[in-house]
């Protein structure tokens, strides 16, 4: 194998690292967002109580001003009783007043309803403050574990870069463009061994001709299938 193949295979060790570390590094933006959906979820619990409680708040004094102005309606119409002179106008009041109760103790049983419900809601507030203060407590420990490994696999990434950087820089213009431009095109690997007679990249067949060259190792070969540069592997039987 002569010095550019080898060093083309040194890079194709390197490049393989490269994407197992860079498909570790992707994992980090789900796992935070994970993390985000379940903070959201338990703010959303508490803001839902919260709304629930306001709105109890204010249906409960709409009410409480519903059964006041019942109450003096019925006042007033008791205040009218004796000044009544004539039967069918005393039933009729009797009538409305009979009505005034009825909608006003309609409105007191919503009430007592409605209180008993605001009263439930109440009890669940300490539950869920305490539930999102432990989801808080638990995401900004994980987020800053998740920091922590980032960095880690960051600086993996950056130390593998540094090497394939010396590398690269051993390698002629023209096989250096090349060997670039497939690496970007290929999903980061433009180097691959020749396993079992096929191609290590698409696993196309290649040619006893091909094969036989790529034992040599005197020269760059290219797969016709996916373009890639093929090598055979140096620890592989000639």
């Amino acid at each position: 194998m002569n010095d550019e193949l080898r060093t083309l295979w040194a890079l194709n060790g390197l490049d393989e690292r490269l994407v197992t570390l860079k498909a570790a590094l992707e994992r980090f933006p789900a796992l935070r967002k994970s993390l985000e959906e379940q903070r959201l979820s338990g703010r959303a619990r508490i803001e839902a109580l919260k709304k629930d409680l306001t709105d109890f708040l204010a249906k409960r004094r709409q009410l409480e001003k519903d059964i006041e102005a019942l109450v003096a309606e019925e006042r007033k119409y008791q205040g009218q009783l004796p000044l009544v002179k004539k039967n069918e106008e005393y039933t009729a009041l009797l009538h409305e007043i009979a009505g005034t109760k009825k909608r006003a103790s309609d409105r007191e049983t919503e009430l007592l309803t409605l209180m008993d419900a605001e009263e439930r809601r109440h009890a669940e507030k300490p539950a869920l403050e305490k539930d999102l203060a432990a989801l808080e407590a638990e995401a900004a420990q994980r987020l800053a574990a998740i920091a922590d490994e980032e960095a880690l696999d960051q600086a993996r990434v950056d130390h593998v870069e540094a090497e394939r950087a010396v590398l690269l820089a051993s390698l002629g213009a023209g096989i250096k463009a090349r060997y670039e431009r497939i690496r970007v095109s290929k999903g980061g690997r433009a180097v691959v061994p020749i396993l079992k007679g096929a191609c290590g990249g698409c696993f196309r067949g290649q040619p006893p001709q091909v094969l036989q060259e790529a034992r040599r190792g005197d020269r760059l070969l290219t797969c016709e299938g996916c373009g890639r540069l093929l090598i055979w592997p140096p620890d592989s039987p000639a």
